[in-house]
């Protein structure tokens, strides 16, 4: 089976049931095609050993533990996820063209598992074509796109709502992990993934990313325009990345510094209303203008 997201192919060696369990895969898949087009290849039911020593990261994404090690030649991974006693163990070179897992999907508790590791392979893959995972709400409108960063909880998908509702000709276009391309001439793509946090909005899309705003609660509406430092600690804050690993953090902190240099970025300092939204819309429209 075959995945296109972001523009970036990977390819899964085994597991022809997979869509069936994880129906948020099914707008990006694509027929097979031949193996130099693909940027990951993931290889199922691998057998691996455990690896052992103290793990050089440990996360605790969601109540999972994800602990890492890193060689000079490759990465290693093991998954536990809660409730489930067993360990998923992956392994890849550190450019993550080619991935092997001990994982061979059956129950729901292996596709959840499974999806995760897609995840984590698309990120570190897609991180050396100029490839970006995001923490963020995003609205499409027409070609043109904008991105809402910030915490869980901070309003970004409230604010999305109110686009929705108040500015018109407007789609949500993700609702959580949406990527950032950089294309060559410097203009950068926003996409839809297969992550979308609770909210179910899995589109193969992709749209031109005009503005970029970083959500604040506050009493009054107000937008301040970021430097372009600023822009890149508010990115670097909202991407996906093993900190610790040097080769991916490398790769995508080059990204994200000519991100922040190219596109607008601005606070938002907003109420959860209709005024906040127009605020930031027309803040949009300037940028598409000067952009275009």
């Amino acid at each position: 089976m075959q995945l296109q997201i972001a523009d970036c192919l990977l390819r899964i060696e085994g597991g022809n049931e997979i869509l069936d369990y994880l129906p948020h895969l099914l707008p990006f898949a694509l027929p097979e095609a031949a193996d130099s087009s693909c940027l990951c290849k993931i290889h199922l039911g691998c057998t691996l050993s455990p690896c052992s020593g103290t793990p050089d990261m440990v996360a605790m994404p969601d109540g999972r533990q994800i602990r890492i090690w890193f060689t000079r030649e490759s990465c290693q991974l093991a998954l536990e996820l809660p409730g489930c006693k067993h360990t998923y163990l992956l392994t890849t070179d550190r450019h993550w063209r080619q991935v092997w897992t001990n994982l061979c999907p059956s129950t729901s508790i292996d596709y959840m598992a499974l999806n995760d590791l897609l995840m984590l392979s698309f990120i570190y893959s897609a991180a050396f074509a100029q490839v970006v995972l995001i923490h963020a709400s995003c609205i499409a409108i027409g070609e043109d796109g904008v991105a809402f960063l910030g915490p869980s909880g901070i309003g970004k998908s409230t604010h999305s709502r109110l686009w929705l509702a108040h500015i018109p000709h407007t789609r949500l276009l993700n609702d959580d992990q949406p990527a950032l391309r950089l294309l060559p001439e410097g203009d950068v793509l926003l996409y839809g993934t297969p992550w979308s946090g609770k909210t179910p909005c899995y589109r193969n899309e992709k749209v031109h990313l005009r503005a970029i705003f970083q959500m604040k609660q506050a009493r009054e509406n107000e937008a301040v325009r970021l430097t372009g430092i600023q822009a890149f600690r508010m990115l670097l804050g909202a991407s996906s990345l093993m900190g610790r690993d040097g080769v991916s953090f490398a790769a995508i902190s080059k990204t994200l510094s000519q991100i922040a240099g190219h596109i607008p970025a601005f606070v938002l300092r907003n109420r959860p209303e209709e005024a906040a939204a127009r605020l930031s819309h027309e803040l949009f429209l300037q940028s598409v203008s000067t952009q275009i």
